[in-house]
């Protein structure tokens, strides 16, 4: 479920906003006291992010825009396999027995480049995931950024991407992308 503000969404049981969460630690690191903010950190468990949710991240996208998400079709469109992605993305709202905890970068901008979704959803989909997020001074971030604003197919963000001499993103059968 989504908690909504202005300008993106929030994951899960997620119902602070991020600058509410930085202003309390702010305000804990004022009393100067590791007391406090043991009973911060206490108090807000649920509102800190962990990699398994990067799955139910992709699924809730999908699902506020009323798309059914359907794994053999993102596996089609992505190259990624279809296991792979069944322990990635929930299909319920419990994790599967085998979570991919990690996932590779340059997966996930894959996944969100054939899911078409916005800049945002994409660096929400990086902070999840612990990667960094797109940084438009890095040539290789700046086609990916480009890519998702012009709602390019995965297939034609790699030619570009190779058009730029950058690496490609997961498309086919590579080494990530296999049965595990």
């Amino acid at each position: 479920m989504y908690y909504e503000k202005p300008d993106r969404l929030l994951l899960g049981d997620h119902k602070k906003r991020t600058t509410d969460i930085l202003n309390e630690i702010h305000s804990v690191a004022k009393r100067k006291s590791d007391d406090a903010f043991s009973d911060f950190v206490e108090l807000n468990q649920d509102e800190f992010s962990y990699n398994p949710q990067v799955g139910k991240y992709i699924k809730d996208v999908l699902q506020s825009r009323q798309e059914a998400l359907n794994i053999p079709e993102l596996a089609e469109l992505t190259g990624i396999s279809r296991s792979y992605l069944y322990q990635l993305i929930p299909a319920k709202d419990t994790p599967p027995k085998t979570v991919k905890n990690n996932p590779d970068r340059k997966l996930l901008l894959a996944i969100a480049i054939a899911l078409k979704f916005s800049v945002d959803e994409t660096q929400h989909l990086l902070k999840y995931a612990n990667e960094p997020e797109l940084y438009p001074r890095r040539k290789f971030d700046a086609v990916i950024l480009y890519s998702l604003e012009r709602r390019l197919r995965l297939v034609d963000t790699n030619i570009l991407l190779a058009s730029k001499q950058c690496d490609l993103l997961i498309f086919g059968n590579e080494k990530t992308t296999q049965d595990e």
